[in-house]
């Protein structure tokens, strides 16, 4: 034992160096963070949808919809718009991966805060899309880069990964995706959070749908101002028929109790490459009972998919929340819009021009939309404005950096927190509350 001392003793000395390498690199490197930012759409609405379209079914093998090419105003397009921003984001999100980039950041962070110091992060930044498809006219099939989910090659069939798979790949904590949206008569443009809700709020629609709880459960609740996109139905009847589009595919009809089989939007979560989608040869229970059923009495809530609906994560992502319904999604999209309004001001305020007139933050739009639902990361996903509102589409052109620079800021407090430079002279101030995104675990990573 003696003996062997010296040598043991040796041994710890030639690894003291190494250890306290690794100590002070863990210590003092940087936390990271993945941010996603998708600029909505990028494609363009071509026919033949057989050849065009999106949201393909390997059922059918065929596309279910035409591909949803985005709203347009004269010569201003959201593809082009929301692109040049995103584009903009990305820019100053990537200073915070060197030393140099970091003091250009900080200089932003001091605009909005009275501290002088802040806690350093990588804030890892990919894009969506880079173009869209007017850089590719000739291409035959102009789609492909840009549709939300997997579809095969057209010469040699093998499955092509769509943007909720290229996302998931990336493992993302944030995504912002950002859109335009079309102003009808009278309204003052601004922007505006869209929201998926979760589980919790889709089974007690299915109950009231079954006539086992009262409509009161949704017309009392936060969720009831749904969008009302089949014409002539109520906002309850539409948010029935988004519940069985989330359930088992099929729309159902005015009445909520019977499915509507000429409707048919797919199987989703099995339209995507990840964890959740269900095994091999699935489609050999299409009509029976359980998830594939065609009828609301026989179908069951069964497989991985809606484990992951049913789970805490979840419902903490999509559910209640700082925002008091929507959960962490509706927090991260509003306090990104907080942020916009409070920065445009003191940023142009700064360079001695007047404050900018912005639209109010609206209510938000509500559906069963794909990318809050079959993405894991927080999603902050906003229609930053409308397309038809000059005084829009003025900040989100003329001063694209200065609003690139308020939603940059408001990341990066998402994930430290901010003590905000409080301004009673604007309506809308930012919380600087960080995400509690330490409850997450390893779910962002858990997707694939």
């Amino acid at each position: 034992m003696s003996q062997s001392y010296p040598n043991y003793l040796s041994f710890l000395l030639r690894l003291l160096p190494v250890c306290f390498f690794v100590f002070t690199s863990s210590i003092f490197s940087e936390p990271s963070f993945r941010i996603v930012i998708d600029p909505g759409h990028g494609g363009v609405a071509k026919d033949p949808k057989a050849q065009h379209g999106d949201k393909y079914d390997s059922v059918t093998q065929t596309y279910l919809e035409t591909y949803k090419q985005g709203t347009e105003h004269g010569s201003i397009t959201e593809r082009k718009v929301v692109l040049d921003l995103a584009k903009e984001v990305h820019k100053v999100l990537k200073l915070t991966e060197t030393e140099v980039g970091w003091k250009e950041f900080e200089g932003y962070l001091k605009l909005f805060s009275k501290k002088h110091e802040f806690t350093r992060v990588k804030l890892l930044s990919h894009l969506t899309r880079e173009t869209s498809f007017d850089d590719d006219a000739t291409s035959e099939d102009p789609n492909a880069p840009y549709r939300l989910y997997d579809f095969p090659d057209p010469k040699s069939g093998i499955r092509k990964k769509g943007r909720l798979s290229k996302i998931n790949e990336l493992k993302p904590h944030l995504v912002l995706s950002l859109h335009l949206n079309p102003a009808s008569k009278g309204q003052k443009g601004g922007m505006a959070a869209v929201l998926t809700p979760g589980y919790k709020t889709f089974s007690n629609l299915k109950k009231i749908s079954e006539k086992q709880k009262s409509q009161s459960v949704f017309l009392k609740g936060p969720w009831s101002d749904w969008l009302i996109f089949q014409s002539g139905w109520s906002k309850l009847e539409n948010a029935t028929a988004d519940t069985w589009i989330y359930l088992h595919g099929y729309w159902s009809k005015k009445n909520g109790m019977e499915t509507d089989l000429s409707k048919f939007e797919g199987y989703r979560q099995n339209m995507i490459s990840w964890k959740y989608a269900d095994d091999p040869n699935w489609e050999k229970n299409i009509g029976k009972k359980g998830p594939y059923a065609k009828t609301h009495e026989e179908f069951l809530e069964s497989g991985r998919f809606w484990e992951r609906e049913m789970g805490k994560k979840e419902e903490w992502r999509r559910e209640g929340g700082k925002e008091g319904f929507g959960g962490d999604n509706h927090y991260v999209s509003r306090e990104l819009m907080r942020f916009v309004q409070y920065g445009l001001p003191i940023q142009l305020k700064e360079k001695d021009s007047p404050y900018p007139e912005l639209g109010p933050i609206q209510k938000p739009y509500i559906s069963t939309y794909s990318l809050p639902t079959y993405t894991n990361a927080l999603c902050a996903f906003i229609e930053i404005g409308y397309v038809n509102r000059s005084r829009d589409i003025k900040y989100l052109t003329q001063n694209k950096k200065e609003t690139a620079i308020s939603l940059a800021v408001g990341i990066y407090s998402l994930f430290v927190g901010l003590d905000v430079k409080k301004n009673p002279n604007l309506p809308y101030n930012p919380k600087g509350k960080k995400v509690n995104w330490e409850r997450y675990e390893t779910y962002f990573e858990d997707v694939l």
